[in-house]
């Protein structure tokens, strides 16, 4: 092999190894990086570097304030159906937590979904339609642990809509 093919050759794997070594993140945004299977750093936004070959990012995270709107039909201690419309607003506070739990914003829709359940069996319709302030309340007290055990903070609960069934006479 001539020594000008080697070296040409030589260069070529050097762009290639500083193009896959840069990474580039956006504003707002974070990548979690892994390497050999284990967390090893959070890149933050503008530019970073990884090792080649040994480290993959495994998970991207929106850092913007995130609005998860939801619905729950709710089925009172009298047997009337009634159903809360609710907007949770979050954003993710720490992702190296998120990225080791499956699906985050479903998990914390499952909790606010079932305190509210819960809630609901144990009053009556007319108590349930006249303290909106408390259906916000239980749906805040059971996002309390989503930041240590899913990474996410959450900023404010509003109930957008609260009805009851049509009674006719």
């Amino acid at each position: 092999m001539s020594p000008g093919l080697v070296v040409v050759l030589l260069a070529v794997v050097v762009v290639i190894g500083v193009l896959m070594s840069v990474k580039v993140v956006p504003v707002a945004s974070c990548l979690v990086v892994e390497r050999g299977g284990r967390y090893r750093t959070t890149l933050q936004p503008g530019l970073n570097t990884v090792v080649p070959l040994l480290d993959r990012v495994v998970a991207r995270f929106d850092m913007r304030e995130q609005v998860l709107s939801m619905r729950e039909p709710l089925v009172c201690r009298d047997h009337y159906l009634c159903e809360a419309g609710l907007n949770v607003y979050l954003e993710f506070e720490d992702p190296s937590i998120a990225y080791r739990v499956d699906k985050p914003q479903q998990q914390l829709e499952s909790a606010v979904r079932a305190a509210l359940r819960e809630l609901a069996g144990i009053v009556d319709r007319d108590e349930l339609l006249g303290s909106a302030g408390r259906l916000t309340d239980v749906a805040y007290d059971a996002t309390r642990r989503s930041r240590e055990d899913w990474g996410i903070r959450v900023k404010r609960i509003e109930l957008t809509d609260l009805s009851g069934p049509d009674v006719r006479p």
